[in-house]
């Protein structure tokens, strides 16, 4: 045996190289088979977590979703809950004393690990998953988006580039706690430095080079998932679109060809009705009970002659009921084209070249078309609000609702958008909009409805409602327009 520090690693290396080497392998197999089946069990699991519970529901649902979800959390407590090294001596030996199944070394190794893993990738999809901004499941939804086309188009693409990184943190600590399986006789890296330890002795520079190795597979997977996450981001510039524009000979809109009544309050085709009140007065509550954002406690919400609280399925009615957030709820991960795409190809079932076509010519009717490369965050809010209108306008809706559309922008960006909505308003499209723009309300209107304490209070023409209004409270709450 050679003397000196750097003598002895060079003689592990020289007579081991190929057992080395071969560990390495069988641990980087290990890990990287191991997270991947691991990533996969957790968003499985993660997502039967996030699964909402409805009133509407089937009781046999309601109960066969606790159960489920009972066991994943039980999974989830005794996988994060114990040491793997227990957890691999307790399911390799315990299946073959008690069982009589003879597991392989790999099917052992990926098993062990797969399971481990998910155990935390389930906890982590989960809480990516919560993470994701409510506005993004409302938007998908008010273009009549299912729970599950949201969450493979809106939520999880989100998710898993938030989660990436703890995906990185698996990996590597996967690489790492392979040498757990030492323990069942699983033959990866570290198991094959014991072995040379025990026929050389040499302890010290065995395991220097051992971590060595282990260093450069976890640098080096770590530098290629951080690329991962850089492409999963999208380009950080965009180009302005400069085709020619567009024109589309018919079908801007659908109208219904009935009104929509209700005992309390009514929307007749091709009005446009401004919402008035001050905060807490139940104007976006209505908007929301509309489109079923909100579930109603009683009544009933008319639509076509239809009671829409009694629909199986919202997505056609919402695809007909569109909504416009005052704070845009656009799809973060996806640019302002494929914002306007999406809607139509999965609820509609629309073409993709159809759905592109119709796309491109409300967002240039709304002065957006240079930008439909852009992600969300690479635009202004005035722009945001007016590809959430053309969003919603690709839809071809027979009603579209503005829930204070312009609350979150300045000055200027409120210009912008209210001009597109006059326009709107023009061409004759049916309109509910709530909104503190009174001198809007008063000249693009058709009717005007004052609320107050969540009750209707006064429902007049603007003229009246303006410059007679017969509700003191009316009164009161418009007494600063009159003054100015």
């Amino acid at each position: 045996m050679p003397q000196g520090y750097g003598a002895r690693i060079l003689y592990i290396l020289k007579n081991n190289w190929e057992n080395i080497l071969a560990g390495a392998g069988r641990t980087l197999v290990i890990a990287i088979v191991g997270t991947l089946i691991g990533c996969i069990i957790g968003f499985i699991v993660g997502i039967i977590q996030t699964i909402p519970v409805t009133k509407k529901d089937h009781p046999v649902k309601k109960v066969a979703l606790s159960v489920v979800k009972t066991i994943c959390t039980g999974y989830v407590e005794l996988f994060r809950g114990t040491p793997m090294m227990v957890q691999a001596m307790f399911i390799y030996y315990g299946a073959m004393q008690y069982l009589h199944i003879f597991m392989s070394m790999w099917f052992a190794a990926f098993f062990i690990v797969s399971i481990n893993t998910g155990a935390y990738m389930a906890e982590t999809v989960r809480g990516g998953i919560i993470s994701i901004d409510n506005g993004q499941t409302e938007g998908a939804k008010s273009i009549g988006m299912s729970h599950t086309q949201t969450m493979l188009y809106v939520i999880l693409p989100q998710a898993l580039r938030n989660i990436l990184p703890q995906i990185t943190n698996n990996l590597i600590i996967n690489i790492k706690d392979t040498s757990v399986l030492s323990v069942i006789g699983t033959v990866e890296l570290f198991f094959v430095s014991n072995q040379i330890v025990g026929s050389s002795y040499v302890y010290f520079e065995t395991f220097t080079v051992t971590m060595i190795v282990y260093l450069i597979m976890t640098v080096t997977s770590s530098k290629l998932l951080r690329l991962a996450e850089k492409k999963l981001q999208g380009p950080q510039n965009y180009s302005l679109n400069t085709e020619d524009t567009l024109a589309l000979t018919s079908g801007l809109y659908s109208y219904p060809k009935k009104e929509t009544e209700d005992i309390d309050f009514s929307v007749n085709r091709g009005d446009v009705t401004c919402i008035i009140g001050a905060s807490g007065s139940g104007k976006s509550t209505l908007l929301r009970c509309i489109n079923l954002l909100e579930t109603p406690t009683g009544g009933q919400i008319l639509y076509r002659g239809e009671d829409v609280t009694e629909m199986k399925s919202l997505s056609r009615y919402r695809a007909k009921v569109g909504m416009v957030f005052q704070s845009f709820n656009l799809f973060a991960n996806m640019p302002v084209l494929r914002n306007c795409v999406i809607g139509q190809t999965t609820v509609l079932g629309t073409p993709k070249e159809e759905a592109e076509k119709r796309a491109k010519f409300y967002l240039e009717k709304v002065g957006m078309l240079p930008f439909l490369n852009a992600k969300p965050h690479q635009i202004s809010g005035g722009q945001k609000q007016r590809v959430a209108i053309a969003r919603s306008l690709a839809m071809g809706p027979e009603v579209l609702l503005f829930d204070e559309p312009t609350s979150a922008l300045d000055p200027q960006m409120v210009g912008e958008v209210l001009t597109v909505m006059k326009d709107l308003a023009k061409e004759g499209l049916t309109m509910l909009i709530v909104t503190h723009e009174m001198a809007f309300a008063r000249d693009v209107a058709s009717r005007v409805v004052f609320m107050d304490g969540g009750v209707i209070c006064e429902d007049a023409a603007p003229g009246e409602i303006f410059t007679a209004p017969k509700n003191p409270k009316t009164r009161e709450f418009l007494s600063r327009f009159f003054n100015a």
